[in-house]
């Protein structure tokens, strides 16, 4: 007589660990604004408008910063100041006008508020590329005018140079922004930019003639973002500046002044940019 045989089958679980390149990375909120930023960059090449913006203004001031007749280490560090300030004002400040416009028309803000990218994140990939071409187009001018003979800053000059070339970088986009938040639609962006891209541009050259008196320049200084050009001029000539300031002599430097004073300007035009911002196209 057979005895049935019962075999039991005995099945163990396994966990499986996914492959190490299968693993979810974590992406760091600089990682998420740099993404941004190369796909604002891409865009920026696409989009003729802008890209003809960000080329024909400097092209066009270089040209002229080329052709300006030569004159002292003074003239020239004074030439280096204003065409980095009205190369600013033309681009930086007019195709963030243009960007955030356009963005907020073809409701791409509103999109990207809805993904993983917080409301800061947004805003700083957006405008780092225009933030970046600025500084490149300081030192483009830099270039221009020292190869006419134009004097580089000096050892203790390049710091001061380069942070106010970094903040009146950041206060012409933030100052775009802030009246892109006042234009309803494109066509009105255009016109919207205007005033204080003359503004700029005007008291940037008459900062630099030399026959004007000096309570006008001492006013002018006063014009939102004008100090960068005695700024970058003092910095740029050994310490020789274009304004003279009796009030604050002997007590704080020249430099910090007007490092305060773009500081002022750039804080002023980030919170009208904060309190004028909309996500949407107005109704």
């Amino acid at each position: 007589m057979s005895t049935p045989t019962t075999t039991t089958t005995t099945t163990t679980a396994t966990t499986t660990t996914p492959a190490p390149g299968r693993l979810r990375r974590t992406v760091s909120p600089a990682q998420r604004v740099l993404r941004l930023a190369r796909f604002e960059t891409q865009m920026l090449v696409k989009q003729r408008t802008t890209l003809l913006t960000l080329l024909s203004g400097p092209l066009a001031i270089l040209f002229l910063v080329s052709v300006t007749p030569g004159g002292s280490p003074e003239a020239l560090a004074a030439l280096i100041g204003m065409g980095v300030v009205v190369v600013m004002a033309v681009t930086s400040h007019l195709a963030a006008v243009m960007l955030t416009v356009n963005r907020r028309e073809a409701q791409v803000l509103k999109r990207l508020r809805t993904s993983e990218l917080s409301s800061g994140e947004l805003v700083a990939g957006m405008y780092l590329p225009l933030v970046v071409v600025g500084v490149v187009e300081a030192f483009a001018v830099l270039a221009v005018v020292v190869g006419r003979g134009g004097p580089l800053p000096d050892a203790l000059g390049w710091a001061p140079w380069l942070a106010g070339v970094a903040v009146a970088a950041v206060g012409f986009v933030a100052a775009g922004a802030a009246v892109a938040g006042m234009a309803g639609n494109a066509e009105k962006a255009n016109w919207a930019a205007v005033p204080l891209l003359f503004l700029v541009a005007a008291a940037a050259n008459m900062l630099t003639v030399p026959v004007l008196p000096e309570a006008m320049r001492q006013v002018l200084l006063l014009v939102p973002f004008t100090s960068a050009v005695d700024l970058l001029a003092r910095t740029s000539s050994a310490g020789v500046g274009l304004v003279e300031l009796p009030v604050v002599a002997g007590v704080v430097p020249p430099v910090v002044v007007d490092l305060v004073l773009l500081l002022l300007w750039t804080a002023v035009s980030v919170w009208l940019a904060r309190r004028l911002w909309r996500w949407e196209p107005r109704g």
